[in-house]
């Protein structure tokens, strides 16, 4: 049984999610302890135990130690079962994290499955749901894996009641990445959006993120940013940017908050895409640590360069290689731009 320190690099959730999905994969059993050890809040959170009994019910998994606020769990799994899965987190925990652990085992399943998350959609330290749509599936579609994701409803911290539903194809075998031109920027394309708000906050939002874009010769003429309300449970606001390049899209997401004015929010968007824009680097940090397990199976070596290399980037080739027979180097150190190679020695699912 693999044994996995929970507090390791990011010292979140991210490990055990990483973890449930290579098990379901590769059908090695773990023990995991310290689970978010070093969290305001340590142990399993509700969004967690979602993602444990997902994956659990995903392949028919033997678990011990699920309950709020564990910090020890085992995890002995199953055959992956292909179907039709609805999960309801019941708080504002983030469906698109849930998903990203259930996506890798059921494309290997062997025949489509169905996905309905409710819970959050738009909601701090998670990728957004707009971000799934444009950045991650896309990518993944790159490298031959087929997954439809749509979204329903936003939900919002502290509601939730969002939904997010994902038709998930099989896959017989992944592509490698090779990733290290960028090219022109083409285009961004925006959404600024409210729910049970006034429409007003989102054009503050759009409106704000425009003029520092401005800051970057040439961005304003290829900005188009919507804004205004989208369907949703609660009250909650939010702006997406997608930078479309040559060889590369990026997503940016910036979430409303009580006595957050609309402008830092759009300006923060702004910021982060204009960082991000300055490195010349095509993967953006975000999706860096979400293609990791991927390419850990892929057919051959990968190569990319990323803005910045993180802390959950490093965490997820760590216990990516507890699981699959793979190798990994990076060319810099953490928080700043630098190159990652994979090289996968054997196939594992697909």
């Amino acid at each position: 049984m693999i044994k996995i320190d929970g507090s390791m690099g990011e010292g979140g959730g991210q490990v055990l999610r990483t973890a449930l999905s290579l098990s379901c994969i590769t059908g090695k059993p773990f023990r995991i302890f310290n689970i978010r050890k070093h969290r305001s809040k340590p142990g399993l959170m509700h969004q967690h135990l979602v993602a444990v009994q997902a994956a659990a019910r995903i392949s028919s998994a033997e678990v011990h130690g699920c309950q709020l606020g564990s910090s020890e769990l085992s995890f002995t799994p199953g055959v992956v079962s292909a179907g039709e899965y609805r999960f309801d987190i019941g708080t504002a925990g983030s469906t698109p994290l849930v998903l990203q652990t259930l996506i890798p085992p059921l494309l290997v399943a062997g025949s489509p499955s169905r996905v309905t998350l409710t819970g959050g959609t738009h909601v701090p330290f998670s990728p957004s749901a707009h971000y799934l749509t444009e950045v991650f599936a896309p990518a993944l579609l790159r490298l031959g894996a087929r997954v439809e994701i749509s979204l329903d409803s936003c939900g919002f911290y502290p509601k939730g009641g969002g939904v997010l539903r994902c038709h998930i194809h099989p896959c017989v075998s992944l592509a490698p990445l090779v990733s290290e031109v960028r090219g022109e920027l083409r285009r961004i394309e925006g959404t600024a959006a409210v729910t049970n708000l006034p429409a007003s906050i989102a054009e503050r939002e759009s409106h704000a993120a425009l003029q520092r874009i401005q800051e970057v010769p040439g961005a304003a003429v290829l900005t188009q940013i919507t804004s205004g309300p989208v369907q949703g449970f609660g009250q909650g606001t939010f702006i997406f940017l997608k930078a479309d390049y040559e060889n590369a899209i990026a997503g940016i997401t910036s979430l409303g908050a009580r006595g957050k004015p609309a402008e830092v929010v759009g300006e923060e968007a702004a910021a982060e895409f204009m960082a991000y824009h300055a490195t010349g680097m095509p993967v953006d940090p975000h999706l860096a640590d979400q293609l990791v397990l991927y390419l850990a199976q892929a057919d051959g070596p990968s190569r990319f360069a990323t803005s910045c290399i993180t802390t959950h980037l490093e965490t997820n080739l760590q216990v990516t290689s507890y699981f699959l027979d793979m190798t990994y180097t990076l060319s810099a150190g953490r928080g700043v731009p630098g190159h990652v190679a994979i090289f996968p020695k054997s196939r594992a699912g697909v």
